[in-house]
């Protein structure tokens, strides 16, 4: 344990500290400097006493832990949230589909993803892996929120609702990832989007360009039966061993979904430090299935929480993401100790900056991390008593009990309200939904 320092530049204190460090040590009165955007001590309230702090967060007895990494978002799709309700994915793709090709351009991703970020940060997230079209103005709209971000380019095997031909898409990789590579807050990954709208060819290419950039991939795999039934007759095999044939079963490679995985990926997964994104929300609103958790986790890969879209699973809420990840686990197991609720919540933060390839810098509260934090008050009805922080946090707490949130050691969150002024964006939004009202794309 680090000494705290005599001066720092902010002091969380007066809380009970999860460091979510692989022994889960804690600090029932604990407190947590920053400095420098990076965290410079934890441990006891008392060692702390002492300490000269610019600004001072009384945490009032809440619990304070690292923020929450969200695997898998596609935050821009808040513009079509509710519009394709009660469908399968097949369905859903098909509406939402036609709704982004009338309506997404470079400033309706910038309002609808500002504000996505900004929900999602009043939910403790303090980084997201986000997919989606127009990349270069899912950034803005972090760098405006101020929450973290792995953003990259999106291949898909037509032109897209971007309206890249497939030579450009590529050029445009290469130059997304040169503009954005070190850059503050950014993080990079390739987001090829799935096996059914790539051919063979197309995921190689993918794969080399990964290499040669040194850049990981995200992609969708084997989310819904009606998934695998496009990649078989698009490629002859499954989802999961169709990527393994381009190469992109390796390590740093991130899959969206796995929900219908047999033993034999499974165990290929594993082997190959393949992560997994985890999206109950979505997956039970789509009827896509359950996943395979518990077994993924007991093979070794680590699997991380991710919320998806709001067009998809309707809110951006990893409160309500760990609560059903850890449901859906104990139903299918038929055992209500398959999952601890640490062990979610370890999903939702150390586990989410693993997945990301962001285990050095995130996702556990240790001097040297980057100071992505959050504050959960503990004295509403729902909360009380609070026998076990962990099960407080997954089974009662909600993203209206997240107090502060610190990304980077700049607050984002202050006293439940978002530090940005995402109005005009929330203006946006809204603008878009009055067309989309007044035309035929909601039937």
């Amino acid at each position: 344990m680090t000494a705290f320092p005599a001066r720092c530049d902010m002091l969380v204190t007066n809380g009970h500290v999860l460091t979510m460090d692989a022994g889960f040590t804690a600090f029932g009165e604990g407190a947590v400097a920053v400095s420098d955007g990076r965290i410079a001590a934890v441990g006891p309230m008392a060692e702390a006493a002492g300490v000269a702090a610019r600004e001072v967060i009384d945490a009032r007895g809440g619990i304070i832990l690292p923020g929450f990494v969200n695997t898998h978002c596609h935050a821009a799709m808040v513009l079509f949230r509710g519009l394709a309700d009660d469908r399968p994915l097949d369905g859903f793709l098909k509406a939402v589909w036609a709704a982004e090709a009338a309506h997404v351009t470079p400033a309706t991703v910038r309002a609808g993803a500002a504000l996505g970020f900004a929900e999602m940060a009043l939910g403790g997230v303090t980084h997201v892996v986000d997919m989606y079209f127009h990349p270069d103005a899912t950034v803005e709209a972090a760098r405006h929120v101020g929450i973290g971000l792995t953003a990259g380019p999106v291949f898909i095997g037509f032109d897209g609702i971007d309206h890249l031909p497939w030579a450009e898409r590529m050029r445009f990789a290469e130059d997304f990832v040169a503009r954005h590579r070190g850059a503050e807050g950014v993080d990079l990954m390739l987001m090829p989007h799935s096996a059914y709208t790539l051919d063979a060819g197309q995921l190689a290419e993918v794969t080399a360009l990964s290499e040669r950039l040194g850049v990981p991939v995200h992609i969708h795999a084997a989310e819904a039966p009606s998934e695998l039934a496009l990649v078989a007759a698009q490629h002859g095999t499954t989802p999961v061993r169709a990527l393994d044939r381009a190469g992109m079963i390796r390590p740093g490679t991130l899959l969206a979904h796995a929900v219908h995985l047999d033993d034999a990926e499974i165990a290929l997964v594993a082997e190959r430090g393949v992560s997994m994104a985890h999206c109950p929300l979505s997956n039970a609103k789509l009827a896509s299935g359950t996943a395979r958790l518990c077994d993924i986790r007991a093979a070794g890969a680590v699997a991380a929480l991710g919320t998806d879209g709001a067009a998809s699973g309707n809110d951006l809420d990893m409160f309500r993401t760990m609560r059903l990840a850890a449901q859906m686990a104990i139903l299918a197991s038929g055992a209500p100790e398959v999952l601890p609720a640490r062990d979610i919540v370890a999903m939702a933060t150390r586990g989410g900056a693993r997945a990301a390839g962001l285990g050095g810098r995130k996702g556990r509260l240790s001097a040297g991390m980057d100071a992505d934090l959050i504050v959960v008050d503990l004295t509403s009805p729902h909360l009380i008593p609070s026998y076990d922080p962990y099960s407080s946090l997954v089974y009662s707490a909600g993203r209206s009990d997240v107090v502060h949130v610190i990304a980077r050691g700049r607050p984002i969150v202050a006293g439940r309200r978002i530090v940005a002024d995402v109005a005009s964006d929330i203006a946006a939004v809204r603008a878009v939904a009055a067309r989309i009202s007044a035309s035929d794309l909601r039937t």
